[in-house]
């Protein structure tokens, strides 16, 4: 069966233990005392009524659920979903910011390099949720100052077809992706449209250099805009592998589909996916209320955990099937420092290869 955007939910990363659980460490116990409860902070909310969420990882469909789910917790406070992909998020974010009109509460892209450029511009509100305290360590401090938070975890490998593909020969290494065998067979997303593209992007030019993308472009694959495209292609048998979220191809695999997943010899690619409470947010108190419980709340973790998301909780696995964060000790990365140069230089090679 077909994929299309409202089945996807497994770039949803998992939420960290709620503020109040027991097995948060000191971290959260230090803060509490200068941060209000969540009792209070929804007290406060309520008399905000809403917020506005800009939300990139997530399709409308489940950035909905999430929505109402939220709500259901916190009675008295609505969130109003816009979702789109990166770059148009964060080109709608800049209007708002070049019309000094106070939209946008929270933000969550997929892109690092549009937090930094934020708070650079002084444009991001300081806040360190307590919840933060109980995620996995090594999702914990991406941005030691405390702007922006890890809010969902993904990670992208190899996927195929299997109704077209034999699992021995299926593809092993990123670099397969330019193999002449897999000519007109192959399925890839836009760097120009897709953050995780542009971090997947940025990661095969480390390993392979500039001209790969000319080798990418000569072997003809389909170019989609989201990356989510490519499990659509390959799980409909119109390409017969590709480059997509592991997650997600999981749990289509789940539902009988034929498609399965590699984890490329050279490592997946790890996709950090932040939030941050902007500056001139019309909402703060609810912006607040809605980050503890996006970082931190058992829903968002059920939610997670059922759409076969990566558990962002310290110790926490996945649904069978789906790797971990135990699981990707090789899996590559680049720092915050790399996307912000890094991005725009690999669109640059992709359009010069692509010619779009």
């Amino acid at each position: 069966m077909p994929l299309n955007r409202r089945h996807f939910h497994a770039l949803a990363g998992a939420a960290a233990a709620a503020a109040s659980a027991p097995w948060l460490g000191a971290q959260a116990q230090a803060q509490a005392p200068s941060q209000p409860s969540l009792d209070a902070l929804h007290e406060a909310a309520k008399k905000e009524g809403e917020l506005t969420w800009y939300i990139v990882y997530l399709p409308s469909e489940d950035a909905e659920l999430m929505s109402r789910t939220f709500t259901a917790r916190y009675p008295g406070v609505k969130v109003n979903v816009v979702r789109t992909t990166a770059q148009v998020a964060f080109q709608r974010l800049n209007q708002d910011l070049k019309a000094k009109t106070a939209n946008c509460d929270v933000f969550s892209s997929t892109d690092i390099a549009h937090y930094l450029d934020l708070k650079q511009r002084k444009l991001l509100m300081k806040y360190l949720p307590a919840a933060s305290a109980g995620m996995d360590k090594r999702l914990q401090n991406l941005d030691p100052d405390g702007y922006y938070h890890v809010a969902s975890v993904a990670m992208v490998g190899l996927i195929y077809n299997t109704a077209k593909v034999k699992p021995a020969d299926a593809p092993k290494s990123w670099n397969d992706l330019v193999d002449p065998k897999w000519r007109g067979l192959a399925s890839v997303g836009h760097p120009g449209f897709s953050g995780f593209v542009g971090v997947w992007a940025i990661e095969m030019r480390k390993l392979y250099g500039d001209g790969w993308f000319k080798k990418l472009a000569a072997n003809k694959p389909q170019v989609g805009r989201s990356i989510i495209d490519t499990v659509t292609t390959v799980t409909s048998g119109e390409r017969s592998i590709g480059a997509g979220p592991i997650n997600l191809a999981a749990m289509v695999a789940d539902k009988g589909n034929p498609i399965a997943i590699v984890a490329p010899k050279e490592g997946p690619v790890l996709m950090l996916s932040p939030s941050a409470i902007m500056a001139n947010a019309p909402h703060p108190n609810a912006s607040k209320l809605f980050m503890e419980w996006l970082l931190g709340s058992e829903d968002v973790d059920k939610l997670s955990v059922e759409r076969f998301g990566v558990p962002k909780r310290a110790g926490a696995r996945p649904r069978p099937g789906v790797l971990g964060l135990d699981d990707s000790k090789t899996a590559l990365r680049p720092d915050p420092k790399e996307s912000v140069d890094g991005v725009p230089e690999v669109i640059d090679l992709w359009r010069d290869a692509f010619g779009v």
